[in-house]
């Protein structure tokens, strides 16, 4: 049921694949809601799982959509990973979005024939071999934190879902016995990365999402009222997220930005 009215946040915290987008295709009404919310004063910051993406190039996506966004209103994972970790020697299981994110924070990048460090990081990476499993796995057993990034199953593409990091860390998991901290959703990391940016209450915001496996349990897990859109994941699960819309429209609506 879609709500009649919400009252207006300072801020938008809004998801990316399957609320904003759909590989490389806008969701309808998105671009059009979150200029108007802009428009209306609401910060938005765009909220991502994915790691492998430095956020200039989710940026530049964004600004091809038709959405005004700064290097800054992008959160994703790669940055609150490599925050969480803040200091001394990762291994990282990772594409160009993480690594470069542990090099600016700071973290000393170990190879394969490391013998110890003080991090083992995982995420997605297309190019990940047994031989990055078994150091990773040696690494751990050694004393390292396991962290991952997050533990999505799949990724949807335009070509279709792909495999996701949480695979990869299953494999890591599995050859440990380890469980790995998780800063990705359905974690509160990220939304209180986003939080303190913005210098606002957690009630001050609206999580907006397609994923209550994810993006609904991440904002109620930090405490943020949440809406789920029918446009993606969650599509025919039953809510349960603060409010509810079958798609941008209803809550341009039910925000009075229409």
């Amino acid at each position: 049921m879609n709500p009649e009215s919400i009252p207006s946040p300072k801020a938008f915290l809004l998801d990316l694949d399957g609320t904003v987008y759909k590989g490389s295709s806008p969701i309808p009404g998105a671009t059009e809601t979150i200029n108007a919310a802009q428009q209306a004063g609401i910060r938005c910051l765009f909220i991502t799982n994915r790691s492998n993406r430095p956020r200039e190039i989710v940026r530049d996506q964004l600004r091809a959509q038709g959405i005004p966004c700064d290097t800054e209103d992008v959160v994703t994972t790669a940055e609150t990973t490599a925050r969480y970790c803040r200091s001394g020697s990762a291994y990282v299981i990772g594409e160009t979005g993480l690594l470069q994110a542990c090099r600016e924070q700071g973290l000393s990048i170990a190879d394969d024939r490391a013998d110890a460090t003080d991090w083992v990081v995982v995420s997605i990476d297309r190019n990940f071999t047994y031989r990055k499993l078994h150091s990773a796995m040696r690494l751990i057993l050694n004393g390292a934190t396991f962290v991952a990034t997050n533990i999505d199953a799949r990724l949807l593409l335009d070509g279709g879902p792909v495999p996701g990091t949480g695979t990869i860390v299953s494999a890591v998991q599995f050859a440990t016995g380890k469980t790995p901290i998780v800063i990705g959703k359905p974690s509160p990391h990220l939304f209180n990365d986003a939080i303190r940016q913005l210098g606002i209450r957690p009630e001050e915001a609206l999580a907006i999402g397609d994923n209550i496996h994810t993006d609904i349990a991440a904002g109620t897990a930090a405490t943020i009222p949440t809406v789920l859109l029918r446009t993606g994941f969650s599509a025919t699960e039953p809510s349960t997220a603060t409010y509810t819309c079958d798609g941008w429209s209803d809550l341009a609506a039910a925000l009075r930005l229409a």
